[in-house]
């Protein structure tokens, strides 16, 4: 039988107080740079919704603060998403529409790889608002998974005030564009541009 000297007790005070700085200073980190640690639902209304800072498929980044001057339309999307294909025609409608009275918000869910893909889908569909890819941070993409997604198309519907007004998931989004005059006016009472 081996046996192993004990340690001494200044070993072991030494390996507490290693232990408690590595504790602190990932306590620290947590605090300064806001990680994704697991995953959610997706955002309810009345929840205060997510920062996120993305870059364009012109590699431009952007930064998203929830509150502002006006409500923003935040869509994720895919371009392999046949759902997201029958409803883009309609998303375009409304940025055509309130495009002055809200922010419309498009991320794609594709990733860098499927960029080119990406790009074909815009010019196709004449997307002219900005797209922005989101990208993993470590396991987590940074604005979809903050807002909860599991399903494209997916949207979320924000007030000026930052909260989340209402979401809105795959087959749902039909209910969104099909009512989105009723939905966008009992909004801070937002008018639509184009009659």
């Amino acid at each position: 039988m081996t046996t192993f000297p004990r340690p001494s007790r200044g070993a072991l005070t030494a390996l507490f107080a290693v232990l408690l700085i590595t504790s602190f200073a990932q306590a620290t980190r947590a605090e300064s740079v806001p990680e994704i640690n697991s995953l959610r639902s997706l955002v309810a209304p009345g929840e205060t919704a997510p920062s996120f800072t993305l870059k364009t498929l012109e590699g431009k980044i952007v930064s998203f603060h929830p509150r502002g001057e006006k409500p923003s339309l935040i869509v994720f999307w895919t371009a392999f998403c046949p759902l997201c294909r029958e409803l883009t025609p309609s998303i375009n409608a409304i940025a055509d529409r309130y495009g002055s009275a809200i922010r419309i918000v498009s991320i794609n869910l594709d990733g860098s790889r499927f960029s080119n893909a990406v790009r074909s889908f815009v010019k196709e569909n004449g997307i002219r608002y900005p797209v922005l890819m989101d990208s993993l941070q470590g396991d987590f993409f940074i604005a979809s998974d903050r807002y909860g997604v599991q399903k494209t198309p997916t949207a979320v519907l924000v007030g000026a005030s930052g909260k989340v007004h209402s979401a809105y998931e795959a087959e749902r989004m039909k209910e969104l564009v099909r009512k989105f005059d009723e939905i966008i006016n009992g909004l801070n009472n937002v008018k639509s541009v184009k009659k």
